[in-house]
């Protein structure tokens, strides 16, 4: 008997893309894909070794269609949220750190999909889809509060408080600009996203996507003040 399966599952869009198309080659947009493809274990290091994934690699499910990107893990297995969460941050960083930074939006949703064979559906994926599109507005990747005050164990309740915070409108987002202006795997790609930013809001008319660059340059500001404090501090 066909069933769905319940999930964990995020649905994710890089922002712009059409644009992308008119300006790239195709050899470019193949090549902003296969960083997209790349997938990534998140591993426990343990005492003895390089450590083991929390979750194993064929649980991790992935589904690529156009400039929409899906990740699912299923609900029973333990830790399955805050990998995921931390895999969206993941590929939003990395989407920063291309030549020609990506911006991306998305959401997390909780309920029943169907995968077989290319085929995708499901209530889940609807619920992301729909959530992302009308509400998530800007560059980020929104979870209900909902799915984050589910979760009791503690660790992974920790996990989470790493990964996210919430922000007014009472979603819990990534972490993904904070990682970014802080961690030390991307300082070489700081300075190009500053240009990108400041290139897109003074030859951009379209108020939509001026809010979006503007959301991450106002987080950015934040977070890079933030550490001059802290460095002064010392």
């Amino acid at each position: 008997m066909t069933e769905y399966s319940h999930c964990y599952f995020a649905f994710i869009d890089l922002l712009g893309f059409k644009e992308i198309v008119k300006k790239k080659t195709c050899s470019e947009i193949v090549t902003i894909f296969d960083e997209v493809k790349k997938r990534y274990s998140i591993n426990r290091v343990l005492d003895d070794d390089d450590g083991v994934p929390v979750i194993p690699p064929k649980d991790i499910h992935y589904y690529i269609m156009s400039d929409s990107i899906c990740i699912y893990i299923n609900d029973d297995i333990p830790s399955a949220l805050p990998i995921l969460v931390c895999l969206c941050m993941n590929l939003q960083v990395r989407m920063l750190c291309l030549d020609t930074p990506i911006l991306v939006r998305g959401s997390i949703s909780k309920g029943d999909i169907y995968e077989d064979d290319g085929v995708l559906f499901g209530p889940a994926l609807v619920e992301a889809y729909m959530r992302s599109e009308k509400l998530a507005h800007v560059p980020r990747i929104v979870i209900p509060a909902q799915l984050y005050e589910e979760v009791n164990d503690q660790v992974e309740k920790a996990l989470l408080d790493g990964f996210t915070y919430l922000e007014q409108d009472a979603f819990y987002v990534t972490r993904y600009i904070n990682y970014f202006c802080v961690h030390s795997s991307t300082i070489d790609h700081r300075e190009n996203v500053t240009k990108y930013i400041e290139n897109t809001l003074n030859s951009s008319l379209d108020q939509s996507v001026r809010e979006k660059y503007l959301y991450v340059k106002s987080w950015m500001d934040y977070y890079y003040q933030q550490e001059k404090m802290k460095t002064h501090e010392h």
